[in-house]
């Protein structure tokens, strides 16, 4: 019996070690080296709150946008978008919502709030200034050339998993900085087995591919309203996203909006599996007019 008991003794003792040992392992073999690289690949999102909860800014991995329809994602993708093609990326903006006409009024109003604030203009007296004066609209052209020769924009119901990685293949060719934007993906209210397997085979591919190709995607994911609402509380979603997916930021706005003029301040989640802190908190505040996010 006593003998039994130290062999177990002794096995738990060596199980001890080799749990240790491994880690200590990883430590001294790998950690640095792949702790140094993830943080090296960081990019900033020009906005520093969100830049903390990120550890550091955007990976090259895949980022799900999850809120209600028709809130401030497609505002923020298209701040993105500007944002990264500003920093030299070339943006791939897939589009479901959003026209060419619409993206590009969106940034040329928040370029206009950049610059003048308190006496920026609303659309239609900025586009009548630039049409009005050669020298205003070379002046636009000047600034906005950069940003709008770099976001490529395509409409479409649905992107394929196949043709995202084959777009990235084509524009990595001429620029190693690319970053996919994708704000069509609305699940069904009810959905069967099937359809929630080819959703999640459609995520973990997206998933992959962000990383395979070392590409930060951004993607818009509405879920039904239960899988929202369990996400929102901290509970496991029908469709398993928060296990799919390497990030996840939940889009959160204070009730009720008295008006759709006025800056309000914006709560998003993010939770991450490359981060040790599996849940972060960043609060924007959004001016829906310019289209515009800072910091609250």
């Amino acid at each position: 019996m006593d003998q039994a008991i130290t062999i177990q003794t002794m096995d738990h003792n060596s199980n001890k070690e080799k749990a240790s040992s491994s880690l200590w392992h990883y430590f001294e073999k790998d950690f640095i080296d792949e702790t140094i690289i993830q943080y090296e690949q960081k990019v900033s999102t020009g906005l520093s709150n969100l830049d903390v909860a990120l550890d550091g800014g955007i990976s090259p991995k895949l980022y799900c946008l999850i809120g209600r329809m028709s809130d401030e994602r497609n505002p923020f993708l298209s701040f993105m978008a500007e944002h990264l093609a500003s920093n030299g990326y070339t943006v791939l903006y897939f589009t479901n919502h959003d026209t060419e006409n619409c993206l590009l009024q969106q940034i040329l109003v928040r370029q206009d709030y950049k610059r003048y604030r308190d006496q920026s203009l609303y659309l239609p007296d900025i586009i009548n200034k630039i049409s009005s004066s050669h020298r205003t609209l070379k002046d636009y052209r000047a600034s906005l050339y950069p940003i709008l020769t770099n976001i490529q924009v395509e409409t479409c119901t649905y992107v394929d998993a196949e043709v995202v990685e084959e777009k990235i293949s084509s524009y990595k060719k001429m620029n190693s900085k690319v970053a996919i934007l994708i704000d069509e993906q609305e699940l069904p209210n009810q959905q069967s087995k099937i359809e929630r397997i080819r959703e999640q085979i459609y995520l973990k591919n997206i998933n992959k591919i962000a990383t395979q190709y070392e590409v930060p995607i951004f993607m818009n994911v509405t879920l039904a309203k239960g899988d929202f609402e369990r996400i929102t509380a901290g509970f496991r979603t029908t469709l398993e996203i928060e296990t799919i997916v390497d990030n996840i930021i939940l889009f959160i706005k204070p009730e009720p909006i008295h008006s759709t003029l006025n800056p309000f301040v914006l709560k998003l989640v993010i939770r991450s599996k490359s981060s040790p802190y599996h849940s972060q908190m960043a609060h924007l505040t959004y001016h829906p007019t310019p289209f515009y996010f800072q910091d609250a």
